[in-house]
């Protein structure tokens, strides 16, 4: 081969080595293409990523593929990391950029100030890395949307977001593991999560899984909402596996000429209002009274539920306290209240309500309340508890508003309050109001924290405050345990049947030979059949239970023989007496357990003054809104302070279940979100929903934590590191190229050499 060739051939090569240094750069560009993938030099530390989150390649940190379950992994330049330095090269003016769509954005580091983000755009997923948002709202514009894993801390008002820490207008929306934190300032409007659609074009299947919301709500001067998640006018919603801690005032409730809907209630834990094919299931409701402002009907509900048609309430837990009503004084508490809807079946839930609140046929403190018109509701299997100094009922029913059918069977039913003989002084397991209901196989145990008489209002089943129209009843196989006289009550009724219901007396005047169904005037039961409903005292109910001897017939029984000496003498020397100076603790649910029960003592109102009834100094009275020494009108209610010294010093309940809730978020569990777990058991026919044969209803309860950071997340790089990567993203791929190129040019120039001699 001669010299030029030889050159020519040379020069072949470095064409070739030049064009794929190119192509390889070329690659690199469109994976670090900055419109796709921020790169910056402003990033949290790497403490805030594990070795499992990455995939150590030399000294660089690639991030994994993001995951999102059900479906295929995204590729890396469909996600752009975000941080506080970027934001706004994505959300110019707090609005995303069309350009994101069918993205997945990652927040990294701490957001704070930030304001309203609007997602408008559709088929985003926003995540974040142990990122914190203080002060950050979402307003999701965009369908088939979702937030996944954040962390939101509020203490505003949001106005230009209707109110709302996380604002829903769009279709197939999903927050998963959603963290909000919202304390809201004195006297605003303000919601945790609000998904709202409108009558003519309703949101369809929003999906609240997995989550925690802290809401504590201060409106209390104010006819303003304070909501810690509200659903209105969603279609096949789904709210599961979440926890929901609210801390509320007591307000008014504003009933219409159709009685109550989601706007006649102020404040709410979680309120559900036009969503048909609902499922609230596997949730914690926890609502606590903090403040009791003068009203008229001081009143709360945990969880509200009216005009959702087919829906299904299972297995939830759901508790409410108040410890700002003293004995003596009404107050209103309504555990799961639902208002004029079709078709809904509430069953396996946990619902418990405790007040020191209460007076003599003023209050109520009822875990279930049923307003009609109501159709196809079946309350089944429901374990349900409460406490009160007033009036209690465990299941409310009544039609005044419309005629109301429905079904209340196999619950567990166990309420204390004050029975008195006027018709409000009533304490039930049921009273039932009702156009036509069946009440079957209830095991209901009722208490007075009074002494009972036989005219005092105290019954397993009840129907006892006039309503109009007819009544037809199915009320067999209950068991009562009570303080009173009768398992059932009723006024009046129209082709019924009350039979073989057992009354378990604790009250030693019990007649065991009467009937255990009050009907009062005979002539108010038109072709009602009553038979077989029993009585009898709690003593023989046990030694009945427990008794298995076979009556002596053939019981052999030996007197035994004191052969070991043993004396009955007693040596009492080495007991030691009492210590006068003790001091005990009471019983704040029992009334007079302490001369201090049912007072102020110990309290101060919020000005800081003194506001104890029983000091000689003070000219105060009242807890709920009397004269002070001042002689001005105190409305703060407040709680009690330990040993009388600074209410501060004392755990609210609300700080109480934030520890509970930090300390469980601590364990390693986590909460799965099944996709077939979307199935919406409802009953569309005009019978009466049944249990029976909806399978589904025994899922396991996932538990509901969220993942510290770093675990379990998506997978995160660094962008910095990525930044070093693209400021060489020229070199790095075509260095070895060259350097070969130059080895081959060496060769070939020793060559030429050798030759040349």
């Amino acid at each position: 081969m001669d010299l030029n060739r030889k050159w020519a051939f040379l020069i072949i090569i470095f064409v070739v080595i030049i064009s794929i240094s190119q192509v390889s750069a070329s690659e690199m560009e469109n994976i670090s293409d900055t419109s796709q993938m921020p790169l910056t030099s402003s990033q949290t530390d790497d403490n805030s990523l594990s070795t499992s989150d990455v995939e150590v390649i030399g000294d660089n940190k690639l991030p994994e593929t993001p995951v999102k379950p059900d479906s295929p992994d995204l590729l890396v330049n469909e996600t752009i990391y975000i941080d506080s330095t970027n934001i706004d090269e994505y959300f110019i003016d707090g609005e995303l950029q069309q350009r994101c769509s069918n993205r997945t954005l990652v927040f990294v580091g701490d957001f704070e100030n930030v304001g309203k983000l609007l997602i408008g755009v559709d088929n985003v997923t926003i995540k974040a890395a142990g990122s914190h948002l203080k002060n950050t709202v979402f307003d999701i514009a965009g369908n088939n949307c979702i937030l996944s894993g954040l962390t939101i801390d509020l203490d505003s008002e949001y106005e230009n977001n209707d109110y709302a820490g996380i604002f829903i207008a769009a279709d197939n929306v999903t927050l998963d593991n959603v963290n909000i934190k919202y304390v809201t300032p004195a006297n605003s409007q303000a919601y945790g999560i609000f998904a709202s659609g409108s009558s003519q074009n309703p949101l369809k299947n929003v999906k609240i899984i997995n989550s925690k919301v802290t809401f504590e709500g201060h409106n209390d001067r104010v006819s303003t909402y304070n909501c810690a998640v509200k659903f209105m006018n969603c279609l096949d919603a789904i709210f599961e596996n979440n926890t929901v801690s609210a801390s509320l005032p007591l307000k008014d409730v504003n009933f219409g000429s159709e009685g109550a809907t989601l706007d006649s209630d102020l404040v709410l834990a979680v309120g559900i209002e036009a969503c048909d094919n609902f499922t609230f299931r596997n949730n914690e409701i926890f609502c606590d009274v903090n403040k009791r402002p003068g009203s008229k009907y001081p009143t709360l509900d945990a969880v509200m539920v009216s005009k959702s048609d087919n829906s299904l309430i299972y297995n939830n837990s759901i508790y409410m306290t108040d410890f700002i009503t003293y004995p003596g004084t009404d107050n209103y508490l309504y555990g799961l209240d639902i208002y004029n809807l079709n078709n809904l079946t509430v069953a396996r839930n946990n619902i418990r309500i405790v007040t020191t609140g209460g007076k003599l046929a003023a209050g109520t403190a009822y875990p279930i309340q049923v307003t009609g018109p109501i159709s196809g509701v079946n309350i089944t299997e429901n374990d349900l508890y409460s406490f009160s100094n007033g009036p209690n009922i465990g299941i409310y029913s009544q039609n005044y508003y419309g005629s109301t059918a429905l079904s209340i069977t196999k619950n567990r039913i166990n309420v204390t309050g004050l029975a008195g003989v006027h018709e409000w002084a009533l304490v039930a397991g049921i009273e039932t109001q009702d156009s036509n209901s069946i009440i079957r196989d209830n095991i209901i145990e009722v208490h007075s924290v009074g002494e009972v008489g036989i005219e005092d209002n105290i019954y397993g089943v009840s129907y006892r405050q006039h309503t109009s129209g007819n009544h037809t009843y199915d009320i067999q196989n209950n068991t009562v345990f009570s303080d009173g006289f009768y398992s059932v009550s009723l006024l009046s009724s129209l082709n019924s049947i009350i039979s073989d219901n057992l009354l378990v007396s604790f009250n030693d005047k019990i007649n065991t030979d009467g009937s255990g169904f009050n009907h009062g005037d005979i002539s108010s039961h038109e072709g009602t059949e009553f038979y077989n409903n029993k009585i009898m005292t709690i003593y023989d109910y046990y030694a009945r239970i427990n008794n298995n001897l076979d009556g002596g017939s053939e019981l052999n029984y030996e007197t035994p023989i004191n052969n070991e000496g043993i004396s009955n003498d007693v040596d009492g020397k080495d007991i030691l007496s009492r210590n006068d100076d003790d001091s005990f603790s009471y019983n704040p649910l029992i009334p007079g357990s302490s001369k201090n029960s049912g007072s102020n003592s110990g309290l101060i109102d919020d000005s800081g003054e003194d506001n104890n009834p029983n000091d000689d100094n003070n000219g105060g009275t009242s807890a709920n809104g009397d004269s002070n020494k001042d002689g001005k009108t105190d409305n703060h209610g407040v709680g009690p302070s330990n040993g009388g010294g600074s209410y501060s010093n004392v755990l609210n309940l609300q700080e109480l279940l934030d520890r509970y809730d930090d300390s469980a978020s601590s364990s390693n569990s986590s909460a799965n979100y099944e996709s077939s777990s979307s199935d919406v058991v409802s009953n569309n026919t005009d019978a009466t929903p049944s249990l029976e044969g909806n399978t589904d209803l025994g899922q396991s309860k996932a538990s509901a934590s969220a993942s510290p950071a770093g675990e379990g997340s998506s997978s995160v790089a660094k962008a910095y590191e990525l930044q070093e990567m693209n400021d060489n993203n020229e070199f790095i791929p075509s260095i070895f190229y060259v350097i070969a190129a130059v080895i081959l040019l060496a060769v070939g120039y020793k060559r030429r050499n050798s030759n040349l001699k």
